[in-house]
Order: C-alpha cells, then structure tokens, then sequence
C-alpha cells in the first residue's frame, strides 16, 4: 500500500499532467482564434478548400513533380526551364507546381495565367498564391468598387484580364501538400510547432522570419514576421515532418535546408529561375535553373540585391 506521502505525490502528478493537458488545449484554441482573427482583419478568406490543397498520387501518376519558384510573369524563362526539367528525366511529361507569384513585376503575366489555366484545366499542374497575387486581387476589388478608379502604373497590364482571369487567381488556395513525397508547396513560409490548416494566410503569403520568445506558460513560442531585421530565417527553425518548398525570398537566394528549400532566385530583376524535380523514383531531388533573359524589374528589392553583391 502507497504511504500518505506517496500518494500526495502521485496527486501532485496528475494535477501538474491535468494542468499541463489544459495548457495544451488552451494553447491551441488561442492559437486558432489568433489566426482567424488574423485572417479576418487582414482580408483573407477563411475557407478550408482556399486555405490548403491536397495532391494525391493518383493525381500525379508516374509524373515527376516540377517545382517552380517566382516567376513574376517571365513567360520565355518559364517555357525554357520546363524545358529543361523534361530534358533531366528523359523527355517524361511533368507535373507542374508553382510557389506562388507567378504573376506581375515580369512582361508577359497574362501568357503565364493562361498557361497556367490551360495546364491546371488538364490536370497537369497546381499552384499556390502568393502576396502578388493578392495585390491583383486588391486591385481587381477597387476596380470592380470604383467606377473612376485608375490602376496603377504597374498594374496597367490588369486591363488586359476579364472576369474569368481574376476569378482563377480568387481559387488559388494558399498551400499545396503532396503526401507521398512528403512536400509542401507555400509561397512564403510557415511557423514551426503550428498544424498547417491553422497557420495564418497572411503569414503563408508575407512571413520571412520567425521570432523565437520564451512566453509563460507557453515555453518557446515562434512568430512571423514579414521584414527580415526581426528573428531569423524561418526555414532555419522549421521541423517537419514535411519538406517545404517556398518562394518569395529573393534576398537569401536559393535556400537549401534539411527540411526546407527556397527557390526565388530573382529571375524578373536579373537573376535565375528555378525549380527542383521530386521523382518518386529517384533519391534525391534535383535542381535546376535558367538564367533571365534580361532584366526586367528594377525595384527596392533589386537595388538591395546589388548592394550585396557589391
């Protein structure tokens, strides 16, 4: 028989594994309704079919998956890397993913939409949307809401879409996972230690970093940030189990994880476009890049590209 004071222990145990278990399940709830409310103000769209898609084996076939990252409307450098990524597995026709702004900064957006319709229509490809494709979205918004309202100059391109062309980008959901190769396709990143169908869009469309910080009772908690001086890369904290594939952060360049890997490489402000080929049955993923055919943006993020590699 345990003696008085055993039992306080046990007690003891199990109240701290009780307390410890609500915790947990606080934790969670907090961390959904944090979300939720992040999405609702930030003008995301809360619905699970846009939130995250889902690509099966039997979708795929025997099809490598292509991988591309932000091609920012460079229809010619698209068409050559695919190219390229046939020539690598004997001519055999991929499966196209593409991690989010394929659209706008580049010269030819509207080839790359009706591309990327075509291709999806066949079920030959999937594509997340990233922060580009929402400013579009924005834009579209304004100008369905205001009948003296002017685009932008560097939106002035969006005269040449119609409903159907905007009504694509409103269905691109904001993830795409591949469960037997293990991957996830974001535009941006996700938060180590969160479910994918509770991050944030806002965060899958903008974040850079993360932010560890030590919270009672939380223990460590990691949040997103959108400018790089804050936290560290959040592919350098990401844990699994799932490979991500993401875009969107051109300044790092091509990023190569054990569990993450980063594929904008700057093609629109001179650099490359790249991609990386998952083949079920290969060992190891392969990239592969084409080079811009020239420059054909210049912003504050090529300005801080020069700067670096000056």
């Amino acid at each position: 028989m345990p003696t008085a004071l055993e039992k306080l222990i046990i007690a003891c145990v199990m109240m701290a594994a009780l307390l410890f278990n609500s915790l947990s399940l606080l934790r969670e709830t907090i961390q959904l309704l944090l979300v939720q409310i992040k999405n609702s103000v930030s003008g995301f769209s809360s619905n699970s079919h846009l939130h995250h898609e889902v690509v099966t084996q039997s979708q795929i076939g025997d099809r490598p998956v292509f991988i591309v990252g932000d091609i920012h409307g460079c229809f010619d450098e698209l068409q050559e890397l695919i190219e390229a990524g046939r020539k690598s597995t004997n001519d055999r026709e991929l499966y196209l993913v593409c991690a989010g702004d394929m659209l706008n900064k580049g010269p030819k957006s509207k080839e790359v939409l009706d591309f990327l319709r075509d291709l999806m229509q066949r079920g030959m490809a999937s594509a997340v949307r990233g922060n580009h494709e929402r400013a579009i979205l924005n834009q579209y918004r304004l100008l369905s809401g205001e009948t003296d309202y002017t685009l932008p100059k560097r939106y002035t391109y969006l005269n040449e879409f119609n409903r159907d062309d905007f009504a694509f980008i409103e269905q691109l959901p904001y993830s795409v996972s591949i469960p037997h190769l293990n991957a996830v396709i974001v535009h941006a990143g996700l938060v180590s230690g969160i479910p994918l169908h509770r991050q944030s869009c806002e965060d899958l469309c903008d974040m850079r970093n993360v932010e560890m910080t030590i919270s009672f009772p939380w223990g460590l908690v990691a949040t997103a940030h959108r400018v790089p001086v804050r936290g560290v890369a959040w592919a350098t904290q990401w844990q699994g189990p799932q490979h991500v594939y993401f875009g969107h952060d051109c300044r790092r360049g091509l990023q190569q994880l054990p569990l993450a890997t980063g594929l904008d490489t700057g093609c629109v402000y001179g650099g490359q476009l790249t991609g990386v080929v998952l083949d079920g049955n290969s060992e190891s993923p392969r990239l592969l890049s084409v080079d811009a055919r020239c420059q054909h943006y210049r912003g504050k993020r090529q300005a801080l590209l020069e700067e670096q590699n000056t």
